[in-house]
């Protein structure tokens, strides 16, 4: 298979996973006693921080949202090397090495803090972009 298709398919697969994750960010499920009670406390300490207050609660989210983000930015910055797999090669290599290191420390985060999820998605995404790479002409 041509080493942009694997981007694509690696584009796509870093959408979804944007996507997924943005929905499990936005989800509310019912919570116990326990666990309500952390999300209270987070959202209830607040601090001064560069000249604003904020609180745990607002780090948590923001960074959920962060995540989202970046995870869409590697999507359309992968299906960008897409194009510049056909048309130069050999300066795509370095930008794909570069996304597939970040994929594998990604991964193994994910398993490590997360769950089979987003440990699964980077290897895909992963072995996508390892495909792509050694199909460079």
């Amino acid at each position: 298979m041509k080493p942009w298709l694997w981007l694509r398919i690696a584009a796509v697969l870093q959408g979804l996973g944007a996507c997924l994750h943005t929905i499990a960010a936005m989800d509310s499920p019912s919570r116990g006693p326990a666990e309500e009670a952390v999300f209270a406390a987070m959202q209830s300490f607040h601090f001064r921080i560069a000249g604003v207050s904020r609180s745990h609660w607002d780090f948590y989210r923001g960074y959920e949202l962060s995540v989202t983000v970046v995870f869409a930015l590697m999507a359309v910055l992968i299906w960008q090397l897409g194009d510049l797999s056909k048309t130069a090669p050999r300066q795509a290599a370095p930008l794909i090495v570069t996304i597939l290191v970040g994929e594998v420390l990604l991964s193994a985060i994910g398993w490590e803090y997360f769950f089979a999820g987003p440990g699964g998605m980077s290897i895909l995404i992963g072995a996508c972009l390892v495909a792509a790479l050694f199909g460079l002409e």
